[in-house]
């Protein structure tokens, strides 16, 4: 330690050297800084690895970059689409899929799926084919999208896209088959009326026999033991009771 340096504190003696290293040698405070320009954040990183799609077999990460991509990825949920319409005119739209949190206040699927719309009525379903460049590489999914009226207009402004429509669980009666099974028949072969008697009524009693059985063996069998469910599988069966 030199003895002009000994009454000096710590940063002040930092100080002292770099000011006498400038002066010394006649260069800058920015000879000192560090180069930033490659720098990159966990954000550019999953930019450069991302994938609209990953396949499972043939796309498989080997590094670091593409790992953490994989995994962002993984956390996506695929159902349904959220796209910026803002270049509709020229035919270009933007697609992503959606996060955990844009599932849970239902962006994309009860609401508008357009970037910057809340509509949440009359909400349309339409399927198109998205061809996007990746990586230097054309490629297309099929995807779909739940938008409103408004934007709708605005995703088929170029070309007609395909409506997805609920089918009908319930199918409608016809009044003339109904009617007809309305009308009692009368059988003209009063033998063959009392076998068929006979032989519900046996049916019957075999039945009851069948559930008294049945009946007696669920107080024999243990009882069965409540298996605690895990806050992933509650997740999963909530978000499988809302895709249906």
């Amino acid at each position: 330690m030199f003895p002009a340096y000994a009454h000096l504190s710590a940063y002040d003696r930092h100080k002292k050297l770099i000011n006498d290293y400038l002066t010394i040698y006649g260069k800058s405070v920015s000879s000192f800084k560090r180069d930033t320009s490659r720098d990159k954040t966990d954000y550019d990183v999953i930019r450069e690895n991302h994938k609209f799609l990953w396949d499972q077999e043939k796309d498989v990460p080997d590094t670091w970059g593409s790992r953490l991509a994989k995994k962002y990825y993984d956390k996506l949920f695929k159902e349904y689409c959220i796209c910026d319409l803002t270049y509709y005119k020229y035919n270009k739209i933007a697609l992503r899929w959606r996060t955990e949190k844009e599932v849970v206040v239902g962006k994309g699927q009860f609401e508008c799926g357009s970037k910057t719309c809340k509509e949440k009525e009359d909400l349309r379903s339409w399927e198109l084919n998205f061809g996007y460049e990746e990586h230097g590489e054309k490629k297309n999914a099929l995807v779909k999208l739940r938008l409103c009226p408004e934007c709708s207009i605005k995703l088929n402004y170029r070309s007609q896209k395909r409506e997805v429509k609920r089918k009908k669980s319930l199918k409608r009666l016809d009044t003339n088959s109904g009617s007809s099974n309305d009308v009692p028949t009368i059988s003209s072969n009063p033998e063959s009326d009392n076998k068929a008697e006979t032989d519900s009524i046996s049916a019957e009693i075999q039945n009851n026999e069948n559930t008294d059985t049945n009946e007696s063996n669920i107080w024999k069998e243990k009882p069965a033991e409540d298996v605690e469910k895990t806050r992933e599988k509650e997740f999963e069966e909530y978000l499988a009771d809302l895709f249906m």
